[in-house]
């Protein structure tokens, strides 16, 4: 797709969002006063601040994206990333929420295998060694867990689903409770 064709698209799906922060009073009032001074509100000077953060929809321009993502790698969450299996599945362009679909039903599967016997056979028959969920599970996290030794798997899952319910809130997706 054109590179025209492609910010059409991207034109198309710009709507209000809304994201929840952590400020002070006294932070309100400073970040009220920056963007004003500009004649900006609060969230028009964040929309132009993540366009260059992540080179999006709208910029400022190639110097203001470099700018921004050097605030970003300087920052301790840029400099230190942790190591963990939602950046894993991220940085590889894995979809979190297919992950977690296949993580529940390979937990459902090992809590109640009688539910899957038919599954099980039927998979035999067809010379699979696993079912589908097993398949994708190992698919997403086999690689990860390679080059991991110690998972708190429990932690990581809490972290991609709590991701993901943000990423759908943010997107105004259902999110799963």
């Amino acid at each position: 797709m054109s590179y025209d064709k492609e910010r059409e698209k991207e034109i198309k799906t710009i709507k209000e969002r809304t994201i929840t922060l952590k400020l002070s009073d006294a932070d309100c009032e400073r970040i009220a006063a920056k963007a004003g001074g500009q004649g900006l509100t609060v969230g028009e000077l964040l929309e132009n601040f993540i366009g260059d953060l992540v080179d999006g929809t709208y910029s400022n321009g190639s110097d203001e994206c470099d700018r921004a993502e050097q605030w970003f790698e300087r920052c301790w969450f840029g400099m230190f990333p942790e190591e963990n299996l939602l950046r894993h599945l991220l940085e590889w362009g894995h979809d979190v929420d297919d992950f977690l679909t296949a993580y529940d039903e390979l937990k459902h599967y090992e809590a109640n295998p009688q539910e899957f016997a038919e599954e099980v056979e039927e998979a035999k028959e067809n010379g699979e060694e696993m079912l589908w969920f097993e398949q994708e599970y190992h698919y997403y996290i086999d690689d990860f867990l390679d080059n991991h030794e110690e998972v708190a798997m429990k932690k990581e899952i809490e972290l991609c689903r709590k991701w993901l319910t943000d990423f759908k809130r943010l997107k105004e997706e259902k999110a799963d409770e």
